[in-house]
């Protein structure tokens, strides 16, 4: 028996009724959708494994809570080869309703911008997978060496 395909990653969620019922959403995310990404990436071939869950926690603040694993492939800095850097970054985002509301939480917490009651996945996957590449990445080989 073949195992099951993978789902994808939602597109968007209505942030309201999302939030009422704490939803989660899980799914693979491929990097061939990320267009920013891609343009990082040696070989868009691949996917992401994202999982996301809209709450609101102890204090009744609404937040985008998750993880995104994977590999991307991306060339090495020093010896210019491409090579798989392992992602796992924790996602942990605010959501606010207005521009005044983002000012004002800026310097406690990351905010996230909900227009029209919609979060757009895929665009917030790709925003923090960007920030949490290396700047300059480099692979752990023996022989990287100055390319």
């Amino acid at each position: 028996m073949n195992e099951p395909a993978k789902r994808l990653l939602p597109l968007h969620a209505k942030v309201s009724s999302a939030l009422t019922r704490e939803a989660s959403y899980e799914g693979l995310l491929p990097i061939a959708r990320l267009e920013r990404l891609r343009d990082v990436t040696t070989d868009a071939d691949g996917a992401l494994q994202v999982e996301l869950q809209l709450r609101r926690d102890k204090t009744r603040i609404p937040k985008l809570e998750g993880r995104v694993r994977g590999g991307l492939s991306v060339v090495c800095q020093r010896c210019l080869r491409p090579f798989v850097w392992p992602l796992d970054t924790a996602i942990d985002l605010r959501l606010v309703f207005n521009e005044e509301e983002e000012s004002r939480v800026l310097k406690d917490s990351e905010p996230l911008l909900i227009e029209d009651d919609q979060v757009m996945f895929h665009a917030v996957v790709e925003e923090e997978v960007l920030l949490a590449l290396p700047y300059a990445p480099r692979c752990e080989r023996e022989d990287c060496e100055p390319g």
